[in-house]
């Protein structure tokens, strides 16, 4: 076995390439250590161990314990490679190295199938990110900027086949052919437009037939049936056991087979190699486009694209969907592509040239792109009940906005019904002239002006003051000389007392490398700009309570604003301070005086805003179906006769629904066998409805009379049918974005029988 210390290899090609391919060679020790990497010069590569600086080099090199790989060098991203993993995605060739007698070590010119893979095409890829957005009551789709949009091109399987193990392959004739398991995961579809999903989740009312349930062999079929048809000859090819056969059947068929690959996530590693093309940002309009290089193999890009967000200074994946559904196959290069992403948290402050002018304030929402500050009710409410109720309350202090997560329950303009809970956020937009020596710093109190009953109370003057950071986005160059993106923040408060005031927040600068932050690094921007950022977040079951923290009720939130010095500031001119038009929160109109505090005709001491705080628990319960009055059995066998003595009885249906403050939904249905919802015996509404759907209210319980005849219907020929009742009581509490679910009454369900 000959000793190297150096190593001389010839390269050639089995037919010479149309055009000229840069190549670089890697020579790897038997257990995967990287020796050394040259360039193919003069269709020579010439390796030197005795330069090397590797680590852990070995002192003697034997020929039979070395791998070498010969891979096109069109990417600059190769020179950072260290691994045969890291070297898979760039489709290298693998030679045999063959000693002659005297020594020398040659390999066999590179196949031509391996360099049809080598050649590069330039592609241009373009899109738009966007999300929908419920602005008041309204829908409107925005773009998000500042996205890392991932764009990769799925690797010929042409290439990736043979790699493939013989195991996996073996696997697809018994799953497609003879599955034995029932199908887990359905064909994805695109997610519909969020003013669908909630419109449809509004208008049900009755629950899912709990009754209906399917044979696996049933199951099999439904989902079966959804798939393309194979042919005959694909499905003897697949049952030859023929390993050859399977894998050229599986090339040739590989468009048809997507939807069955989509099915069992565990195939995707293996028949779905991304190489990572480019990683491109979205503009202030939503918009990517750039250039990127792909194997010319197959003459278009197989384009599949994935996002991330910066989400509390962490990038976070929030559009990732099934490889095998969403590559967009024999990609037309320059067409473009929309992105819909989903997550709540992407928030959608997209503006291109939009900061606010002068020394202005714009107290916009709470939370962010939330409920606007012009949707909460700053007056006392009660001459009538709001729309599809039957009950009036006061409705000081709550909000007619919708929120993620509301499921059955539904808001209208106008209906101020619901109030506040979890941890809110106030945004605000600042004046492009801001900070300055006699606008510099900002501070929210808050103040109890009613226990949750509205009885009232005067409550200790109380500061929020959670650290408040701002985040931003710069520039920086990698080791491989691209343009990459980085995460840093400032403190805008709570500051030290400045002038003997506590809890002061610094108002951001347009950008962070103004004045008081300058921060130092490239092109640096602002996560959330200051036309529309994170002002203060607070725990509302902290708020203080007389000397309690986390009271219900109502509270007086106030918006002040101090000099450099740290002095308060009093009339203000009252056109400083800007709130959102009721009808267009992305139109601004002068605060009113009811968001004032201490205005006149010309100025305004600060901004204030009625909140009502509401955190209690829901509670619900289904009881037992009454017979004549009484319960039905005193066992739990379920079973009710509806015939004592013969003589039909009167059935009575009854469950709890209840909050503490009366802020809940309710919605009721009952279920009869696998025929549907029993007409008229399902009700929903708030909790303080005393005549739902015909039930009566008593104590927080609802019951209803029925017939048997009315419960039975088409089943009272038989003389007995199975029952299920179903139950939710939700809470209407949101924190500007997102309803309250915490505090949502556990889901219910009883089942029952009825019987001569």
């Amino acid at each position: 076995m000959a000793k190297l210390k150096q190593l001389s290899i010839k390269v050639s090609f089995e037919q010479t390439p149309e055009k000229e391919i840069a190549l670089t060679g890697f020579l790897f020790y038997c257990n995967g250590l990287l020796l050394q990497q040259q360039a193919v010069r003069d269709n020579t590569l010439q390796f030197n161990f005795e330069k090397s600086t590797k680590g852990n080099f070995p002192a003697e090199i034997d020929s039979n314990e070395l791998r070498l790989f010969i891979a096109p060098a069109a990417d600059k991203k190769l020179q950072s490679v260290s691994s045969i993993e890291e070297l898979q995605k760039y489709k290298p060739y693998e030679p045999v190295l063959t000693t002659d007698a005297n020594g020398g070590i040659s390999i066999l010119p590179i196949p031509q199938i391996i360099v049809q893979f080598w050649p590069f095409c330039n592609c241009r890829v373009a899109g738009k990110v966007s999300k929908w957005f419920q602005i008041g009551n309204n829908w409107k789709e925005r773009s998000i900027c500042r996205a890392k949009v991932h764009i990769c091109e799925i690797d010929a399987i042409r290439y990736w086949i043979y790699h493939i193990p013989d195991t996996i392959i073996a696997k697809i004739p018994e799953v497609i052919l003879s599955p034995k398991e029932v199908i887990k995961f359905p064909v994805p579809t695109p997610d519909p437009a969020p003013f669908f999903r909630n419109k449809a989740a509004a208008s049900t009312q009755q629950p899912a037939d709990i009754f209906k349930t399917v044979s696996i062999d049933q199951q099999l079929m439904e989902a079966a049936a959804t798939l393309p048809e194979l042919s005959l000859d694909i499905r003897q090819n697949l049952a030859s056991g023929n390993l050859n056969l399977i894998r050229e059947t599986i090339l040739n068929n590989y468009t048809l087979f997507h939807p069955w690959f989509c099915l069992w996530p565990w195939w995707w590693p293996y028949f779905y190699r991304c190489n990572e093309l480019a990683v491109v940002y979205t503009d202030a309009n939503g918009r990517f486009d750039t250039n990127v290089t792909y194997w010319c193999f197959g003459d278009k890009p197989d384009i599949y694209i994935w996002v991330e967000y910066m989400i509390n200074g962490v990038w976070t994946t929030v559009y990732n969907p099934p490889i095998p559904c969403y590559t967009l196959w024999n990609y037309v290069c320059g067409s473009n592509i929309n992105i819909l992403v989903t997550d709540p948290r992407v928030p959608g402050d997209c503006c291109c040239n939009c900061p606010i002018p002068g020394e202005l304030v714009w107290i916009r929402t709470v939370g962010g792109n939330g409920t606007s500050v012009s949707h909460i009710n700053q007056s006392a409410l009660i001459s009538q009940p709001p729309p599809g109720q039957n009950v009036a309350y006061n409705r000081i202090g709550l909000t007619d906005a919708a929120a993620n997560g509301d499921g059955f329950f539904a808001t209208a303009v106008g209906d101020f019904k619901r109030p506040f809970g979890g941890s809110p956020t106030f945004y605000m937009g600042f004046g492009s002239d801001l900070p300055n020596a006699g606008i510099y710093y900002y501070r929210w109190r808050y103040q109890q002006v009613s226990r949750a009953d509205l009885s009232s109370v005067t409550g200790s003057i109380e500061y929020l003051n959670n650290l408040e950071m701002k985040g931003y986005d710069f520039e920086y160059i990698d080791s491989n000389s691209d343009v990459q993106i980085g995460y840093n923040s400032v403190k805008l408060g709570p500051q030290l007392p400045v002038g003997g005031t506590n809890n002061l927040y610094i108002i951001p600068p347009t950008q962070p490398n103004l004045p008081p932050f300058n921060a130092p690094e490239a092109s640096p921007q602002w996560y959330e700009r200051t036309h529309n950022t994170r002002t203060i977040a607070f725990d509302s079951t902290a708020l203080m309570n007389g000397t309690m923290p986390g009271g219900d009720g109502l509270y007086e939130f106030t918006l002040e604003l101090f000099d450099q010095a740290g002095n308060l500031l009093t009339n203000i001119p009252r056109s400083t301070f800007k709130v959102p038009d009721y009808n267009d929160a992305g139109l601004s109109v002068n605060a009113p005086d009811e968001l004032l505090d201490g205005p006149t005709a010309t100025t305004a001491n600060a901004f204030k805003v009625l909140v009502r705080i509401d955190n209690s628990k829901c509670q619900s319960d289904i009881y037992t179906v009454n017979v004549n009055g009484l319960p039905a059995s005193t066992d739990c066998c379920g079973f009710v006769s509806y015939k004592p003595g013969g003589v039909e009885a009167d059935l009575d249906l009854s469950f709890k629904a209840t909050h503490p403050n009366n802020f809940a939904v309710f919605s009721f249905g009952v279920t009869k066998g696998t025929c549907g919802g029993v007409p008229n015996a399902g009700a929903s509404g708030m909790v303080i409805d005393d005549s739902p759907s015909g039930y009566a209210l008593n104590s927080g319980v609802y019951d209803k009379h029925f017939t048997p005849i009315q419960l039975l219907d088409t089943c009272y020929i038989d003389g007995k049918a199975a029952f299920a009742e179903t139950l939710s009581v939700i809470a209407m509490a949101t924190d500007g974005n997102s309803r309250v679910s915490a505090n949502d009454a556990p889901y219910s369900i009883a089942a029952f029988a009825l019987e001569p």
